[in-house]
C-alpha cells in the first residue's frame, strides 16, 4: 500500500490540532459531534455502495495526462458512490479538491516531501494530494494508485462526517502516544473505507484476484497506520463489507487498532 513518513503523518496531526469543526448548513441533520461521531455516525448506517460499476480506463507508459485521466475517472466513480452514501445518511456532501503531483509541492499541511508518500489529505486546505511515482509511470498495471485515491478519498470523508475534527479536539490535550493511537483510529478506517469501494466495484474491473492479494501481501505497518496485520484485516473487513457501515474502528478493541 503507501510508503510510511511519519515526519509527514506529524504534519497530519498538526493539521488536525489547527483544522476547525464540521458545519453542516442546508443539510437536514447536523454533523455529529463528540463520541457519536466516532462511534454512531450516520456514515455506518448506510449500507454497501450502490454504484458497483467503475472501469478502469487505460494508462500509457511514462504519460502523465493520461494517468490524471485515469486518476480523474477514479474520483468520478468515488464521487458517484460516496455522494449516495452521504444522501442516505442525511449529511450535506461536496466534491473534494485534488492535486496530482509528480514532485515535491507546497501544500496547505505544508511541504509535500516527494518520495516518502503516495498521498495525503490535507484537512486545512481541504485536498487530497496524489503523488504519482516514475515506478507507477512506467507500469500501467499498478494498483497501488487505485488504492491511494480510494484511502486519501477516505480521509476526506472523515473529515466531512465530524470525525476527524472530533479527533482533532480530543487530541488537543493528549499525550503523544494517546495522538498515535487516535491516529492509528483514523488510518484504519480509511483503510477500511478504501477496501470498501474497492470490493464494491472489482467486479467491473476486469483484474485478476492477484492484484488485489498482491497489494495486501506488500502491506506495511507502523506506529502510526498501524501494524500490518491489521491494515490487512481492515482493509479485508471493508472489502466483504463493500460500505462504510463494516469500519468502525473507533469502536473496535485496541488490539485491532495497535
Amino acid at each position: 500500500m503507501r510508503k510510511s513518513f511519519i515526519a509527514l503523518l506529524m504534519g497530519l496531526i498538526v493539521s488536525l490540532l489547527l483544522s476547525g469543526t464540521a458545519v453542516a448548513s442546508g443539510s437536514a441533520r447536523p454533523v455529529p459531534t463528540g463520541k457519536a461521531a466516532l462511534t454512531k455516525n450516520p456514515i455506518y448506517t448506510t449500507g454497501e455502495f450502490d454504484f458497483t460499476e467503475c472501469k478502469e480506463l487505460s494508462r500509457q507508459p511514462d504519460d502523465v495526462d493520461s494517468y490524471k485521466i485515469y486518476l480523474d475517472h477514479l474520483m468520478d466513480c468515488l464521487n458517484l458512490s460516496w455522494g449516495e452514501e452521504f444522501k442516505q445518511a442525511g449529511l450535506p456532501f461536496a466534491k473534494p479538491k485534488v492535486r496530482y503531483i509528480t514532485t515535491a509541492a507546497k501544500t496547505g499541511c505544508g511541504k509535500y516531501p516527494a518520495g516518502y508518500a503516495a498521498g495525503m489529505y490535507c484537512s486545512l486546505d481541504k485536498t487530497m494530494w496524489i503523488l504519482i511515482y516514475k515506478h507507477q509511470l512506467a507500469d500501467p498495471s499498478e494498483m497501488d494508485l487505485f488504492d491511494t485515491i480510494a484511502h486519501e478519498y477516505g480521509h476526506y470523508v472523515q473529515d466531512r462526517i465530524g470525525i476527524m475534527p472530533t479527533v482533532e479536539k480530543m487530541s488537543r490535550r493528549a499525550s503523544k502516544a494517546a495522538q498515535y493511537a487516535w491516529v492509528r483510529r483514523l488510518e484504519l478506517q480509511a483503510a477500511c473505507f478504501s477496501g470498501a469501494f474497492v470490493g464494491s466495484v472489482w467486479h467491473s474491473l476486469g483484474r485478476d484476484q492477484f492484484d488485489w492479494d498482491d497489494l495486501l501481501d506488500r502491506t506495511s505497518g507502523d506506529v502510526l497506520h498501524g501494524k500490518a496485520k491489521n491494515i490487512r484485516y481492515w482493509s479485508m473487513r471493508g472489502w466483504n463489507g463493500n460500505g462504510p457501515g463494516v469500519c468502525n474502528t473507533f469502536s473496535a478493541p485496541a488490539s485491532k487498532v495497535a
